[in-house]
């Protein structure tokens, strides 16, 4: 019975220290231009959404949605204002995921990223877009001490 205490007794110790872990491993969003100046970060961002909208010619395309907070609409419109016909690179935790032209001014705080995107492509971009990529280190911390304590138990039973 006292082990089993001392390794619950473990798993809060290594609980409490998970915010931290979680803190570090965060998903950073960042829009840079051509000069690698940083123009907008993640809190600017409400959202990301995979859509089909109908092209310029009508025809139904898988899209990328993006919705700007307040701020980020006002910074977006500037940025676009500026940039027109130039790429704007959007990185993920410092890895390039999307580096669409902008073809005119954005006002509306809505912005579309085209492409030759599935359904699957465009989900996969938003989730990531929503920094809901891949499973942070405290999931998988957390996972690896519960499969840890789960074969403990069983060989002490």
């Amino acid at each position: 019975m006292k082990n089993k205490f001392f390794l619950l007794l473990i798993l809060v110790s290594i609980l409490a220290m998970l915010p931290i872990v979680a803190f570090a491993s965060e998903e950073t969003l960042i829009f840079k231009d051509e000069e690698g100046n940083i123009l907008l970060t993640g809190e600017h961002v409400a959202r990301a959404s995979a859509q089909i909208m109908p092209n310029h010619a009508g025809v139904p395309e898988t899209v990328v949605n993006l919705e700007f907070t307040e701020e980020g609409t006002y910074l977006f419109a500037d940025i676009t204002r500026n940039n027109i016909g130039r790429k704007i690179y959007i990185y993920v935790d410092g890895k390039l995921v999307t580096s669409p032209i902008v073809n005119s001014v954005i006002t509306d705080g809505t912005a579309v990223i085209t492409g030759n995107f599935t359904a699957q492509t465009a989900a996969e971009l938003a989730r990531t877009l929503n920094g809901e990529g891949e499973p942070n280190r405290q999931e998988n911390v957390v996972g690896r001490i519960i499969n840890w304590l789960r074969d403990i138990f069983k060989r002490r039973i």
